[in-house]
């Protein structure tokens, strides 16, 4: 069985730094490594260690000063003991690497798993591993493949729900998805539509133009708003938001432009507006669609001027506000039924994001649900992961809600929930029955679903290859394979 590492001949001085047995005192005897990897070495030492024992290991690396790092006794071996390496940080990794790479720069055998050759090779014939050490990426392509084969060694004493531990560990702490793209730390996702989207934030929020955000509820309008002002030149300004669906009409445009003193019944004391509030910054109208023309003609007017008139003023006063609108309705089927300006929609439509349903966002819906779960687990102070079960449920079910919907039903599970494992019923999901007696193998099962996404995929991407890998998660030889497979 080859290494994970490559392991060479050496003869470096070490210095072995121990506690004594009775706990008082420490003892520091000099060794040599005579052979080294990246992970561990074998020490040439007469004086037993127990296994397991932590040793403090100090050696001077030629060209490179010295370093002392940390060895777990890993078993007592002829006339020494092999150890492996505890607290090897990059720097001193690095140096080590290049100190093995001399050391096997004459030797044309693998390092990996000792076949000899007469000649060196680029590629082992018999372990695989790549053995073309001087290429400039090399240590860190080896650790990258080699480090799915390390986690699959100690993956046996995983139980299922360590392993949901470990995904949700790597989507939330390691990954970051979401975060890693600098959005909002709500803004989870890693499917293509969420991606596009993303770019779109970037690519505008250094500029001054007006954006139209369109969306099913939930989809997060309000934080892609968020998003482009904490971008913008505008950040450290205000960021006012306001629903224009959730204020009765004759207070929206107080609300809005704000009001003299005296200038209708109840206008005891002057107003300032939410336009002029966000001066310097941004103004995020929110289901903007729900305007009526009256005020959606002072909207065109601002967009126009920029000018501000009060309710009972007869001057107005020019401030520097950038707009955002969002609306979940289809504005042109409202302009066609004159509910909505025209002339407003293409001064707000100057720059579209569209946001996708979570019902398009493939994978996404596992993510965001195990987001929301750490999150609202960690605030609790709980230990909560996903069944198998669970992560099926989310899967399958549409969320109409979208991520909202995803929100408060992983928080209510949260609570809800006595065990560390959430359940389906725990997130209150109506899971379909599956009736036997019209199915007559899980076979047949896998084959329609396998075949229905697949074509699906294809036409989503308009058979673009590269796209459908990326869509279902897979490669392209896979994808080849699968049309092959369904005739398609």
């Amino acid at each position: 069985m080859s290494r994970l590492d490559l392991r060479c001949k050496v003869e470096l001085p070490v210095f072995i730094i121990a506690k004594n047995n009775g706990g008082s005192g420490v003892t520091e005897t000099e060794a040599k490594f005579t052979s080294l990897s990246l992970s561990g070495g074998y020490v040439d030492h007469s004086h037993p260690f127990s296994a397991n024992k932590i040793l403090g290991l100090r050696y001077d690396l030629p060209k490179h000063g010295e370093f002392e790092i940390l060895g777990e006794v890993a078993r007592s071996e002829g006339r020494g003991f092999a150890t492996r390496f505890y607290n090897l940080n990059r720097d001193a990794k690095l140096k080590l690497w290049d100190f093995l790479k001399e050391n096997i720069a004459d030797d044309p055998s693998c390092p990996y798993c000792g076949k000899e050759y007469t000649k060196k090779l680029r590629t082992c014939e018999i372990c695989g591993w790549n053995l073309n050490f001087y290429s400039q990426d090399y240590i860190v392509d080896h650790e990258k493949e080699s480090f799915v084969k390390r986690l699959e060694s100690k993956s046996g004493l995983f139980s299922i729900e360590d392993m949901y531990k470990i995904l949700n560990f790597i989507d939330v702490q390691v990954l970051k998805i979401g975060k890693n793209l600098d959005i909002n730390e709500e803004f989870v996702g890693s499917s293509q539509g969420i991606l596009n989207v993303f770019s779109m934030i970037r690519k505008v929020a250094p500029t001054d133009i007006p954006v139209l955000i369109t969306g099913e509820s939930g989809t997060g309008k309000e934080l892609t708003a968020m998003a482009i002002h904490e971008r913008s030149q505008r950040k450290n300004k205000p960021f006012v938001t306001i629903n224009c669906a959730a204020i009765p009409d004759n207070l929206l445009e107080a609300e809005l432009f704000g009001h003299e003193k005296g200038s209708f019944t109840g206008a005891h004391i002057s107003k300032t507006g939410k336009f002029e509030y966000a001066d310097g910054g941004t103004i995020f109208l929110d289901e903007i669609g729900e305007l009526s023309t009256r005020l959606q003609s002072k909207i065109l007017r601002f967009l126009e001027d920029r000018i501000v008139e009060k309710i009972g003023s007869n001057s107005g006063k020019k401030i520097d506000t950038r707009l955002i609108a969002a609306t979940n309705k289809d504005l042109k089927t409202a302009i066609a039924k004159g509910s909505f300006r025209k002339d407003l929609f293409y001064r707000l439509d100057v720059f579209n994001i569209n946001l996708p349903p979570v019902r398009d966002r493939a994978e996404d819906k596992v993510i965001l649900a195990r987001y929301f779960l750490n999150k609202y687990s960690k605030e609790m102070n709980l230990s909560k992961t996903l069944t198998a079960e669970a992560v099926d449920a989310v899967r399958n079910y549409d969320w109409p809600g979208n991520v909202r919907e995803i929100i408060n039903k992983v928080r209510r599970a949260v609570v809800m929930s006595k065990d560390p494992s959430i359940t389906p019923v725990d997130l209150d999901l109506n899971v379909p029955v599956m009736h036997t007696e019209s199915i007559t193998s899980l076979k047949e099962v896998r084959y329609s679903i396998e075949k229905q996404k697949l074509i699906e995929a294809l036409r989503h991407c308009n058979n673009n290859i590269s796209k459908v890998a990326r869509v279902l998660g897979i490669s392209r030889p896979s994808v080849y394979s699968l049309r092959k497979k369904y005739h398609i």
